[in-house]
Formats: C-alpha cells, sequence, structure tokens
C-alpha cells in the first residue's frame, strides 16, 4: 500500500513541476473564450491568438474521432503570455493546460509553422487522450483517487512514448510541418542506425547519462506512424482502450499490443526499426575530416561554429560532463576555453570581430510566468561579460562589426515580431515589421549598412529578407516556400545558411551583391549540417549531428551544386497523409473571474500508515493562485479524530498561508495507572514570499516566512483534575537562500552551491520558549570532473525553561536518535562519486541509469546548560544510492545507508552498526 501511494506521489509530483504556483502578476485582467468541451483563459491583447486556437480544437473535435476514442473532456485551456520559453503541457491533478505562447527562434527542432496553432494540434491531442483513457481500471482509480488515480494509472498502463509520439503524429497529419516532416527530429534514429549502435527497448526508454538516445517523442512517432501504416487508424485505439482498462493487469499495453498486431511487442519495435531502416542509407558522396574527437562514455555538441580573425574557430561546447561553454578550436585541434555561457533559454548566439552576443535568461523575481531576455557580450580575448538591455524581449542578437550597434528581434507578448535596430545604451535606433511575419536570425551585412534576416508567415513559410538601414528598403533575397532557413552566417558578399532540401538540412550560400543570383547547395549530410562556413582554403566548417553529438567537421565544397531550391515537394519527405483543418473565428469573448472554481477539488487520497488511517481533499484552481487540502485522520491508537484544513494564496505579492486543525480524544499515560485525555487545537497564519534570482551563471532563490502559529490543549475527564490547560501563542519565520552554478548531466552536484537556512521560533505568552536553527549545506568539486564535495553545518540553541518545546528540525548525525540538546553543533562532511552507470532494467518496472557513492563523516556535539556537559555523537559510514527511473519514465532516487556510531551515549542501539533505508529523495 504504501509502494502504491508512493507511486502516486511520484507521478503528481512529476506533474506540479511543469506548473508554476501563484506565477503571474495580480494586475493580469483575464479573459475567456467559453465554448461547450473547452474554455480558452487569456491575458488582454492576446484575443486574436486566442480566438486561432479555438478555432482550431472545435475543428479537431469534428474529426479524428476514430484514432483514440470519441470521448470529450471539458478543459481549460490558460495562455501564458509573459515567458520566453516555447512549450506547453496539458496535465490532470488538476485538470488543465497551458501553452506558453512565444514561439522558438530555431525551426530545425519543432518548425516554423505558427506556433499557437501548433500547440493547438498537438495538446488538444493530449485531451482526447486523457478523455478516452479513463476506463476500466483507470476509471476505477479516478474514483478512489481523483484525477491523481488516473494519473498514476495512465502513466502505469501507457507508455509516455504513445502520448507524445501520437500527438506529434497528429502536428504531421494536420500542419504542413509538423515534426515526422523535420530532417533533425527524423535524424535521431538515423543517427544511430548509420553509426552502428544497436540499443535495446529499455535503453531507448530511459535514456542515459553516457550515450545519446533520442527522446520519447522521437521512439514514439516512429512507432505510432508505423503501427497506423502497418495496421490501420484504428490500432492505437483499440490497444490503448485495453492499456487504460488494464486488460490484463499486468504489462497491458504489451499485450494489447500483441493482440491487435498478431506478433509480440518486442517483435512489433524490431519491424518498425527495420521498416525505417530500409530508408537509411549512408551517403559516401560527402566524406568529412572530423575536427573534433568522440569522447568516451560522454555525449559533446560543438554548435554555431563562427570563423576567427586569425583562422580558428568559435564555438559553444556542451557536453554530459560540463557545462556550457564558448571555446577557440585551434586549426591543430587544440581547444581553448573562452568563458562559460551564461543560462539561456536559447543556446544560439553570434560573433563578430572578436565580440560574442547572446541572449541570457533573466526571470522576473516573484512572478514564476513571467521572464525576461538581457543582452550578453563577450569579449573573447579578456574573457569578459558585459551585461546589456535588461528587461527585455530580445531575442538572436547580432553585433555590428563595428561593435557599435546590435541587432535584435523582439517578440512582444502580443505575439508579435519587430526586428530592432539599438545602441550601445539599449536605445532603439530603428524598428522594422513585417506584418503576419515572424523574424528569426538576424545579421549584419560586411558593412554594417544592411541586414539579414529570415522571415516566417503564418503558414509556415519562410523567406531571406535584406533590409538597408538607410532607406529601410525590403528585398527578398529567397522568396517565402514551405522550407526550413536558418543559422545565417555573412561572409563577405556571401550569406551562407542551413536550408531544408531534399529531405535533409543542408547548407547554401547566396551571393547577395547579385540580385540575380539563384542559391547553390554547399554540402549535405545524411543527418544535417547545422551552421557552417567557408574557410580560407575554400573549405567548409560545419556542425554535423551524429550519434556522439554535434562534431566539428571539414568537407569539400560539393561539385555540380544544384540551384532548384523551389521544389517543394523536395523540401520535406513526402508523407501521405495530411489533412487541413478549417479555422473558425468569431467566438464570444468574457471576463474570466480570477475566482471562478477557488477551490476546485481535483484528487482526493485514502491512506494509511500505522497507526493513522487519512482522507485528504485536494484543490487547486485553474489560475493557479489557491492550493488547499482538507483532511480527516483517525489515530487507531488514541482513538483519536482530527480535522485539518491548509491553504496558500499564490494571487498577490505576498502569498498569504495559513491552516486550522482540531483533534478530539487524543489519550496519553500520564503514569503506568492513570490515562490521561484531551483535544487539540492548531491554527496558524503567516505571510510568505518565493524570490527567483537567477542569472548570469548561477541559479538563485530566496525564500521568507514568517507566521503566527497557535496550539492549545484542553484536558478533559481526570486530566482536568490534575493538570492545566496550555495555550501558546508563537511566532516563527524563516529565511533560506539556495544557489548553485549549471552543472552537467554526469554532475552528481553543482561544482560550486549553498543552501542556507535561518529559522526563530518564540512564544508570545508567559510561557517562554524560544528557538533558532542555523544550517547551511556548501557544494564544491570533489578530485575528478564528477565527483562532489558537500559541507554540512548547523547550531541549534533554545530555551531550557520547558514551558513549551519546539519540534526540532535539527540535522543529527546519521545512524543516532535525535537528542534535543539546549545547545547542539553539527559538521558534516561527503564526498559524492559514481561508481557504475547500469543501464539495465527489470521487467519494463525499474531502469537503472547510475549506481553513486557517497562517504561520509557527521559530527555533532550537544550541551547541556545545567552541567555544561558535552556529548559528542561522531559517526563514520557509507551510502550507496541508485538513481532508477519508474515504469520507463519516473526518475527516482533512493539508497542504503550504513553507519558506524563512533560514541556510546544515548545511542539507542545495542551495537555500533547501523543500516538504513534512504527514501527517495526527490519524492518530498
Amino acid at each position: 500500500m504504501k509502494l502504491f501511494f508512493s507511486a502516486v506521489i511520484v507521478f503528481c509530483f512529476a506533474n506540479l513541476q511543469a506548473q508554476e504556483f501563484g506565477g503571474n502578476p495580480s494586475k493580469t485582467k483575464w479573459t475567456q473564450i467559453d465554448t461547450v468541451n473547452f474554455s480558452i483563459v487569456f491575458p488582454k491583447g492576446m484575443d486574436m491568438p486566442a480566438q486561432k486556437i479555438a478555432g482550431l480544437i472545435q475543428s479537431m473535435q469534428a474529426s479524428d474521432k476514430s484514432t483514440v476514442g470519441a470521448a470529450r473532456r471539458n478543459i481549460s485551456i490558460v495562455l501564458q503570455n509573459e515567458q520566453i520559453f516555447s512549450n506547453a503541457y496539458v496535465g490532470l491533478a488538476p485538470w488543465r493546460s497551458e501553452f506558453y505562447t512565444t514561439a522558438p527562434q530555431d525551426p530545425f527542432s519543432l518548425g516554423a509553422f505558427d506556433w499557437n496553432k501548433n500547440l493547438a494540434i498537438h495538446e488538444y491531442r493530449h485531451v482526447q487522450q486523457y478523455s478516452n483513457f479513463n476506463k476500466g481500471f483507470s476509471r476505477f482509480a479516478s474514483i478512489i483517487l481523483g484525477q491523481e488515480g488516473q494519473a498514476i494509472a495512465n502513466a502505469a498502463a501507457v507508455p509516455d512514448w504513445f502520448f507524445e509520439g501520437d500527438a506529434v503524429y497528429q502536428e504531421t497529419k494536420y500542419s504542413t510541418q509538423g515534426r515526422g516532416r523535420l530532417p533533425l527530429f527524423m535524424g535521431a534514429f538515423e543517427s544511430l542506425y548509420l553509426s552502428e549502435k544497436k540499443y535495446n527497448y529499455q535503453q531507448m526508454r530511459n535514456g542515459s547519462l553516457r550515450f545519446y538516445m533520442p527522446n520519447h517523442y522521437n521512439l514514439g512517432y516512429l512507432l505510432v506512424s508505423y503501427g497506423r501504416q502497418k495496421y490501420g487508424d484504428d490500432l492505437w485505439e483499440k490497444v490503448t482502450a485495453d492499456a487504460a482498462s488494464f486488460k490484463p493487469f499486468f504489462y497491458p499495453f504489451q499485450h494489447a499490443t500483441k493482440k491487435y498486431t498478431g506478433i509480440e511487442f518486442k517483435q512489433f519495435v524490431q519491424d518498425a526499426f527495420d521498416a525505417y531502416q530500409k530508408k537509411w542509407k549512408e551517403d559516401k558522396s560527402n566524406p568529412v575530416q572530423w575536427l573534433t574527437p568522440i569522447e568516451k562514455n560522454n555525449v559533446a555538441d560543438y554548435r554555431y561554429p563562427y570563423p576567427s580573425e586569425s583562422g580558428n574557430t568559435i564555438v559553444l561546447k556542451k557536453s554530459y560532463r560540463k557545462p556550457p561553454a564558448f571555446y577557440t578550436i585551434h586549426k591543430e585541434g587544440k581547444e581553448q576555453k573562452i568563458a562559460n555561457k551564461f543560462i539561456s533559454i536559447d543556446d544560439q548566439f553570434s560573433y563578430n570581430n572578436g565580440k560574442i552576443i547572446y541572449a541570457s535568461y533573466e526571470p522576473h523575481a516573484r512572478w514564476g510566468n513571467k521572464a525576461f531576455n538581457q543582452l550578453a557580450v563577450l569579449d573573447i580575448v579578456t574573457g569578459e561579460t558585459e551585461i546589456v538591455a535588461k528587461h527585455s524581449r530580445y531575442f538572436s542578437p547580432d553585433i555590428a562589426h563595428n561593435g557599435k550597434q546590435i541587432v535584435v528581434v523582439e517578440n512582444a507578448i502580443t505575439t508579435e515580431s519587430t526586428l530592432k535596430l539599438i545602441n550601445e545604451k539599449s536605445e532603439t535606433v530603428k524598428g522594422f515589421k513585417m506584418p503576419g511575419c515572424f523574424f528569426s536570425n538576424p545579421k549584419f551585412s560586411k558593412d554594417d549598412k544592411s541586414l539579414f534576416v529570415i522571415a516566417r508567415n503564418e503558414k509556415g513559410e519562410m523567406a531571406v529578407l535584406k533590409i538597408q538601414i538607410d532607406s529601410e528598403k525590403f528585398e527578398f533575397l529567397l522568396p517565402f516556400e514551405n522550407r526550413l532557413l536558418g543559422y545565417l552566417q555573412v561572409q563577405e558578399d556571401e550569406l551562407v545558411f542551413t536550408m531544408t532540401h531534399a529531405e535533409r538540412d543542408e547548407l547554401w550560400t547566396l551571393n547577395t551583391s547579385n540580385t540575380l543570383a539563384k542559391p547553390s547547395r554547399l554540402a549535405s549530410y545524411p543527418t544535417g549540417l547545422y551552421q557552417g562556413y567557408l574557410d580560407k582554403e575554400g573549405k567548409l566548417v560545419v556542425s554535423v549531428f551524429t550519434a556522439d553529438g554535434y562534431r566539428l567537421g571539414r568537407m569539400q565544397v560539393m561539385a555540380n551544386s544544384s540551384s532548384n531550391s523551389s521544389d517543394n515537394k523536395r523540401n520535406f519527405k513526402p508523407i501521405n497523409y495530411s489533412d487541413n483543418l478549417k479555422e473558425e473565428t468569431g467566438f464570444s469573448t468574457k471576463k474570466y473571474k480570477k475566482g471562478h472554481q477557488l477551490l476546485n477539488i481535483h484528487s482526493w487520497r485514502p491512506m494509511y500508515t500505522q497507526p493513522e488511517y487519512s482522507f485528504t481533499l485536494y484543490g487547486q484552481n485553474v489560475l493557479n493562485t489557491f492550493q488547499t487540502s482538507l483532511a480527516y485522520t483517525y489515530n487507531e491508537n488514541e482513538g483519536s479524530h482530527k480535522a485539518s484544513f491548509s491553504g496558500a494564496f499564490g494571487g498577490s505579492y505576498l502569498q498569504p498561508v495559513g491552516g486550522i486543525g482540531q483533534t478530539w480524544s487524543r489519550s496519553a499515560y500520564l503514569n503506568k495507572d492513570t490515562l490521561v485525555n484531551w483535544n487539540e487545537f492548531n491554527a496558524n497564519i503567516g505571510l510568505q514570499l518565493p524570490l527567483n534570482l537567477s542569472g548570469q551563471n548561477a541559479y538563485r532563490f530566496l525564500n521568507f516566512y514568517s507566521g503566527y502559529h497557535i496550539d492549545q490543549v484542553k484536558w478533559t475527564g481526570i486530566g482536568q483534575k490534575l493538570l492545566k490547560d496550555q495555550d501558546n501563542y508563537s511566532w516563527q519565520s524563516r529565511i533560506s537562500y539556495q544557489m548553485q552554478v549549471q552543472k552537467a548531466i554526469q554532475q552528481i552536484y553543482p561544482h560550486w552551491g549553498q543552501y542556507l537556512l535561518a529559522q526563530y521560533k518564540t512564544s508570545v505568552t508567559s510561557a517562554t520558549a524560544t528557538q533558532l536553527l542555523l544550517s547551511g549545506s556548501f557544494y564544491i568539486p570533489g578530485l575528478m570532473n564528477n565527483h562532489s564535495i558537500v559541507l554540512t553545518a548547523a547550531i541549534q540553541a533554545r530555551d531550557t525553561m520547558n514551558r513549551y518545546i519546539f519540534s526540532n528540525n535539527f540535522p543529527f548525525s546519521r545512524g543516532y536518535q535525535t537528542v534535543d540538546f539546549p545547545r547542539m553543533w553539527k559538521f558534516g562532511f561527503n564526498y559524492h562519486l559514481p561508481l557504475l552507470y547500469p543501464e539495465w532494467g527489470v521487467g519494463n518496472i525499474v531502469y537503472f541509469l547510475r549506481i553513486r557513492a557517497n562517504a561520509y563523516y557527521d559530527h555533532t556535539v550537544g550541551k547541556s546548560l545545567r552541567t555544561g556537559t558535552q556529548y559528542q555523537f561522531n559517526t563514520v559510514g557509507g551510502e550507496l544510492f541508485f538513481d532508477t527511473k519508474w515504469w520507463n519514465q519516473q526518475p527516482v532516487s533512493f539508497g542504503i545507508r550504513y553507519a558506524r556510531l563512533l560514541n556510546q551515549e544515548f545511542r539507542v542501539a545495542t551495537q555500533p552498526n547501523i543500516w538504513e533505508f534512504v527514501l527517495p529523495v526527490n519524492l518530498f
């Protein structure tokens, strides 16, 4: 039973991480479009995107009812327009969706199709899925647990690759640029095939900390599309209906696949890969001289190469071992680090004349759904970075050759796109717009008198424009067509860029001084070329997508380069399924009340943890500004009953939080012959302030809390005659600060970071009671890159009146039972290191990614103020942690601890060797 509810918490915790409690400014005015099956809730100024989204969803409701089922469940979709990242989700507990409406600059990963329409197609497919997967045992789970029940049942029965692969299939079916048509997306598994890397199903499902693995989107689309083409459009409706119903209870998805295809699931997966591999043939006509090596047990990306004035190459390097940083790659192959890259949503950067410029992430301190970019300018000689243009919505900056001006794309919260020219003081010099168009990847011409920029229209067609700065004249160098364009690179009069053509992302060039010139293909590679330049010897230096990461390579320019880039049929793979959705508009709008369904009870948990039975109701409103829990608890040892309520409101700058609880008929033995009973009342009300101070190279979070707490004990029965009622009123305040620099995937902890806590509790009644706790953890590098040293320290002081004792949160030495001395000090040393990367699973239930160890020493001193005696509690020991994934998707870390107790006083155990199970550290 405990395992089942732990699983509930795992899945629901994963969902909650996508939601930002109290993330929108309190002044935001909300509007809604309300239909029979969905509501679009959006801020002022987002009427047009909301109308388009509503029209597409309305059209999708009327079509495709036979592929996952015809059920449609009413949902609220919230448009978040003040973030700078591009994403969306549909979630249970509570049942809602959020669209982050800022379109991505890079089209090669997600396409260039209108971003909000793309979100509508993809995310509403998840609505259809969840609407039809609430049946059988999944329905039973939702009855006993609410939406959390369906969430865990669906996640256990239907793999995440199906959810996302099926949604990608919808993108590809209903748009001209769904990911199933994009070479980079489809090249994920092709790169493994061409590199002769063979991984089993569980490895592909769970990923790796050492090797490149395509994600569940790639795997899902490949399997979903093959299944439909081979066995019919209704295959997955039948499979998921049985799986969600748990027919049979164990491995229902695999059994259902066998039932409706006639072959074992393992064979189905193999057949799907065999079918695609017939299309993947390595082209030997474009040999590559690799400039960067393959690193053992590591994936390293070398992105966005630029030529330096000395003939070397400037790149961004990211790997599984080290955080992103800029490097100079010398002609002889030597790598020289320039500086770390600040936290960024987009990895792209530009380089001119010794200066690197890119957009760095800047969150709003209080409102989590509001963020900005600031421009970072890095001098490659000094390694110093200067921040300009703070609090902006600027993207894809380029710096002029003379260093005096910057061109940026400004994406307004209304989704309008503007090309802006700004000076060194971040003042706007000029702005350029094209109605209905979205700009990306601008570049200065060689004389800084013109701008080159990529434009995309609502259909996803892309073009290359030249804009003369003084005259503001627009000129089409490449017209709008259904293809992807990006990574512009200016080399004298040549414009080098990546373009989708002939089912690949290839490197092309265009002479910008000749208005009659046609584009010429420079190079092609099976898995794609993403940014490159011509070196002084006339050869190409390119970033090549491979199964070992993006590698730098040197290639010859192709002979007999084709200049026919306008053959639309060759720009994307000729996938046969393509339907057009009619877009309805003219939906009526009305004001959305912030207090709508404020409680919104979505889930409930019956729980038994000896000796207590409990039943808790959980609520959260659509805007995620009010979270509540209402609970009843029965203690079988005492025979007591408790009712409690807690809530938090995130719609104001300071967040009010509070709770109230009443317990009846508590009991305990006053001595071996006397049983006393009492009722207990607890309440608290306070304010909290969570602040996000992240920026540059570190994540920083500062949290404040201060609240008034009431604890009352009222004796009943014989206890009224023997004991005096107790009332304690106290103030409790807490400040915590967390900081960590960016870390790589393989690093257990960041190379520098700290967590600091100061907590003070004091009684405000005549029953004097105080408690002060100061604690901290400090993270520094170990002897090797992936090793970590964690130093901990704490001090606690409390009064000795013993009229009221606050709960003890002191981090005592491991292995000992905590003793609450009036004065306590603690120091701890931890050395964490990875041991093994097993990358194997058991029965599709648990998958082991990594096994790591921690050797530790704890030193705690407790002091009695009455006698002045100091007692030591020293422990030496080790911990073995397992980083796993459960049900092939949910990350869970758990461990085993050995503690050798070095002191005997206050030791509860009869012997000094203690073994403990360490609960999943990322559950709570």
